[in-house]
């Protein structure tokens, strides 16, 4: 069944366009089944599920880490796939490759306690979510600015409420041990969604180009800040969702408390980012800019700190909210850059370039947080580095300027070249 879907989503290479989709929220909302798969499932629960992981395998700070690292590496490698093939292949076939992949290596995590195995698991599942997550924002951008938000913060929050209802009750009832049955539950999941994901690229148009040199024309100068935020980003956001769970439990009280606040916690996480989806369009307003993107990740950034500020449960809800809220927009505002400034035959390429430096700062993070928890003896100061690394990712962004080649109009703005003279009409 889903080879027919695959096969029925994706017509051959030489084949006409498919027609475009003019604000389609059905399909846009189907389309985000890859983003909760690949984002919400496979990478942000694993926060859900590492604390039983790390007891039941005796794992240290870093070691838990460094199996988010290499989903990390994973996610590079096929970020840096999606550069040279996306041209040739296409945004949709590595967007429905991608998310098959993903479904399958989140299924394989529950089959070994082996950490080679699980640690080759979590890389197979970074580089499919890498296909689909960079694909489907690109895909996103064909149908328009709503349904951008809807892919990123729908799908990711649809990921982390489903997690956060079921994951923790059942590590209360059946204890760490668990863990295997925690992913293959994950994994069947995915594996549906895969379905109504792949189904919703069948009817959209093929922004990339096979021409090597679309795009060619676009400096790195003018857009030098947006992919050094972005770099930073990708370093300070994933310590915080791969660590916080575990920070939680660790100055937590007694075991059915616990899991309620873990549980309530990633839920309200869940909603939060869900509500960006419906937000739409306004909230990437003036997106020529760094300024959508630095206004959320200063507010990411204050919400990763509150829990050291703010003591108790309403210092952890409080940050649920904020990050929830802001941890979608920043991905959005990337995607949308690109597509304010860039002609559509560029998208795939410039995200693909984007999305391999912010997942080489995920490669970073996780394990960098987990030494400085294991030397320091509390993930305390694993979180505060990750705070301080999203203010900093703040202060990049802010210096991005819309770029001097761009003009006005939803993607259709040319490449951004560093003009001798001012562009003509």
């Amino acid at each position: 069944m889903t080879h027919d879907v695959l096969m029925t989503a994706m017509p051959p290479a030489d084949s006409p366009l498919a027609p475009q989709p003019v604000d389609d929220p059905v399909r846009a909302w189907a389309l985000c089944c890859a983003a909760a798969i690949s984002v919400g499932f496979a990478r942000f629960d694993y926060a859900l599920i590492l604390p039983a992981m790390k007891t039941d395998l005796a794992l240290n700070y870093a070691q838990a880490g460094w199996l988010n690292t290499v989903n990390g590496l994973g996610y590079l490698a096929g970020a840096l796939l999606a550069i040279f093939s996306v041209g040739r292949l296409g945004n949709r076939r590595l967007f429905a490759w991608g998310t098959l992949l993903t479904a399958a290596a989140v299924l394989g995590t529950g089959l070994t306690h082996d950490p080679a195995w699980l640690a080759a698991w979590r890389f197979l599942a970074g580089l499919g979510g890498a296909g689909a997550f960079i694909c489907g924002g690109v895909l996103a951008g064909v149908l328009g600015a709503r349904a951008i938000v809807v892919f990123f913060g729908g799908g990711i929050g649809l990921g982390l409420i489903a997690g956060g209802a079921v994951l923790p009750w059942l590590f209360q009832a059946y204890g760490p041990e668990a863990w295997p049955q925690a992913w293959l539950l994950v994994g069947a999941v995915c594996a549906l969604l895969c379905i109504p994901a792949i189904r919703a690229i069948g009817g959209i148009a093929e922004p990339s180009s096979r021409r090597p040199d679309a795009g060619a024309g676009a400096s790195w100068r003018e857009c030098a800040a947006v992919y050094a935020a972005y770099f930073v980003f990708g370093l300070g956001y994933i310590a915080y969702m791969t660590f916080m769970i575990a920070w939680v439990r660790q100055h937590g009280g007694d075991p059915g408390r616990l899991t309620l606040l873990v549980s309530a916690m990633w839920v309200v996480l869940g909603l939060s980012c869900l509500s960006a989806a419906f937000l739409g369009r306004g909230l990437l307003a003036g997106g020529k800019d760094g300024r959508v993107m630095s206004a959320a990740l200063l507010v990411l950034a204050l919400g990763a700190a509150l829990p050291l500020a703010l003591d108790g449960v309403a210092g952890i809800m409080a940050s649920a909210l904020l990050v929830g809220a802001s941890v979608v927009v920043v991905p959005s505002s990337v995607t949308h850059f690109v597509k304010a400034n860039l002609p559509q035959p560029a998208w795939g390429g410039a995200m693909a370039i984007a999305t391999s430096l912010f997942a080489a700062g995920q490669v970073v993070g996780p394990v960098a947080c987990g030494w400085l928890s294991d030397r320091y003896g509390s993930l305390s100061a694993g979180l505060a580095a990750s705070a301080a690394a999203l203010m900093l990712a703040a202060v990049l962004a802010a210096w991005q300027r819309a770029p001097g080649g761009a003009r006005d109009g939803d993607g259709a703005g040319r490449a951004f070249s560093c003009p001798s003279r001012p562009p003509q009409a």
